[in-house]
């Protein structure tokens, strides 16, 4: 058996990439003291019943 993900607004049980819905594009941002360094974009995943973000892919 793999790993579940819950969503904590809805509470459905997400098994699968089927049940995720691919948002926009975010991105990736890097601290470093006070300077924030921008870059390379990643795709938003979110629950395909309340359309929640859930997290980015690895």
């Amino acid at each position: 058996m793999g790993s579940e993900l819950t969503c904590p607004d809805c509470e459905t049980t997400i098994e699968s990439k089927a049940q995720l819905v691919e948002g926009h594009e975010v991105t990736e941002v890097e601290f470093d003291g006070n300077d924030i360094s921008l870059y390379g974009n990643r795709n938003l995943f979110l629950c395909k019943n309340c359309k929640r973000p859930l997290g980015v892919p690895k």
